[in-house]
């Protein structure tokens, strides 16, 4: 898996390290860093020590620099590992470090040779591939036999082709600079060549250790990373799973409730339209029982009024008419007696008076009633 990654990340860091986005976001990342306060800057944003290894004369003599801001000097040890050799007085200074140091050692220019080519812009992205193939065409040596890098030129604007630095050393010099440092328990995180011409080094920027032994890319700490953001993605989606739930319950409480309301809602509009019914009922009857004479005051009006002489065979009373029936000695002076009543209007006989075969005189009286409204106020005036 993880050889599969560096395949994949391995031209596509080649390509972004030799591009100008590259370049744009150093610049910005740069200058945002300087708007900070040194010391803050120093501490959100510690650099990584890099530290040059270079050759003194042709033995295994050596100087160790360190480059820092942009300012090269020569490394300076503690007192615990004065007069020991190099190699533990630098793995000395790796340990105590608290910042992650890179070691380069820097070849001379007499162990490489460099030859400037020019190169199709096709190919601009797959100059690695490129050099495999014509490495002959380029240098007096086989494939085989040598350890070789580029760096990439600036291109210029319209042109077909650009410039290409290719730096190829022979693989016994570079082993024997690898097994030395092996040996002495220095790890190198690069192999270049030193192009000063004065006693400060200056690296050329090409990298002639082989792949196989460069530091390999911890990828411990990007699947630690995935896995915690799985996990945060798996919590966020629970929480936000529960969240839902529990709005959705809630939500289905408040329906359940809503329903019930509803329902006593409803309950409470039947029982309101039935207490109106009632109270219309109630009044109606109120009413017809205000507005209609009662049956005993004309009863007993009627026998206080008809003359002994007289009886009757049939009374009808309803809510607005009453009606007698009956024989009498003189019907006719019967209107004017029951015209004095203040039950009823204005008495009449309706129809024909006939003879009977008792001698007496067959009549039909009708009258309007008077509300019992009308009829209190009277009988109240009267008193």
């Amino acid at each position: 898996m993880t050889n599969y990654l560096e395949k994949v990340i391995e031209p596509i860091n080649q390509w972004y390290q030799t591009s100008s986005i590259h370049a744009f976001f150093e610049w910005w990342v740069t200058e945002l860093k300087s708007l900070i306060p040194q010391h803050y800057r120093d501490n959100l944003f510690p650099d990584s020590k890099q530290v040059l290894i270079t050759q003194v004369g042709g033995d295994e003599k050596v100087k160790i620099w360190q480059k820092h801001n942009n300012t090269m000097a020569l490394l300076e040890f503690d007192e615990s590992v004065q007069g020991k050799e190099w190699w533990h007085q630098l793995n000395h200074f790796i340990a105590g470090s608290d910042q992650e140091t890179k070691v380069t050692y820097l070849l001379d220019e007499s162990d490489v040779l460099s030859r400037e080519v020019a190169m199709p812009v096709v190919v601009m992205n797959d100059i690695e591939s490129v050099l495999s193939f014509e490495l002959d065409k380029y240098l007096p040596f086989s494939a085989a036999d040598v350890a070789y890098d580029f760096r990439k030129g600036k291109v210029e604007e319209g042109s077909e082709k650009f410039p290409v630095l290719l730096t190829a050393v022979k693989k016994e010099r570079l082993e024997e600079i690898v097994d030395q440092t092996k040996n002495k328990g220095v790890k190198l995180s690069a192999i270049d060549v030193n192009v000063s011409s004065g006693e400060l080094p200056e690296a050329m920027g090409v990298n002639l250790m082989p792949k196989s032994l460069r530091k390999k890319k911890d990828w411990s700490s990007l699947k630690w990373h995935a896995g915690l953001l799985a996990v945060l993605l798996l919590l966020l989606s629970f929480v936000m799973y529960t969240s839902l739930k529990n709005k959705g319950l809630k939500i289905q409480s408040l329906e359940i409730q809503v329903d019930e309301l509803k329902k006593d809602a409803r309950r409470a509009k039947m029982i309101e339209t039935q207490l109106n019914e009632s109270i219309q009922a109630a009044n109606f009857l109120g009413n017809l029982k205000q507005n209609t004479p009662s049956r005993v005051l004309m009863i007993n009006e009627l026998t206080q009024k008809i003359p002994v002489n007289t009886y009757l065979t049939r009374i009808l009373i309803d809510d607005e008419k009453l009606e007698i029936v009956g024989e009498s000695d003189n019907a006719n002076a019967l209107v004017p007696i029951l015209n004095k009543s203040d039950l009823w209007y204005e008495p009449q006989i309706i129809g024909n008076v006939t003879q009977g075969r008792t001698g007496k005189e067959k009549f039909t009286i009708k009258s309007d009633l008077k509300p019992a409204i009308e009829e209190n106020e009277e009988l109240a005036n009267g008193s």
